[in-house]
């Protein structure tokens, strides 16, 4: 041995194994399938909601225009949409059932929602199977 290694023995110490390479493909081997799976599963949701737009009619009611998607055959959803005011407190609910449809796609809906008291905004809250 040469001064040069043993000046980088003394200093760095001896070689490391060569383990952590066959742990880490090891470990790739498991997680790359499990991570294209995953990304594949939640890519393509059963259903989605998305809204178009709210019209504020007059001071007991709201207008609530909304797109939901299902990518399923057989699936039912209960949509439920909210009017609020000024100050986000909600005035006015509805439940929205849309029935199972034959084929997947897109279903435009438009939904009247009574308010007890003046609107500012409507929103759909959560869509549910049912």
């Amino acid at each position: 041995m040469n001064t040069d290694d043993q000046f980088l023995l003394d200093r760095y110490g001896p070689a490391r194994g060569r383990w952590w390479k066959f742990v880490a493909a090891l470990v790739a081997v498991i997680m790359v399938p499990w991570l294209l799976w995953s990304a594949e599963y939640h890519s393509r949701p059963d259903f989605g909601y998305e809204l178009i737009s709210f019209e504020v009619l007059n001071e007991k009611e709201v207008s609530l225009t909304y797109i939901v998607e299902r990518n399923m055959e057989e699936l039912s959803l209960i949509c439920t949409l909210v009017a609020r005011d000024y100050e986000k407190n909600i005035v006015g609910e509805v439940s929205d059932i849309l029935a199972t449809n034959r084929a997947p796609g897109k279903t435009t809906r438009k939904v009247l929602i009574p308010t007890r008291s003046p609107a500012v905004n409507g929103a759909v809250v959560a869509c549910n199977s049912r």
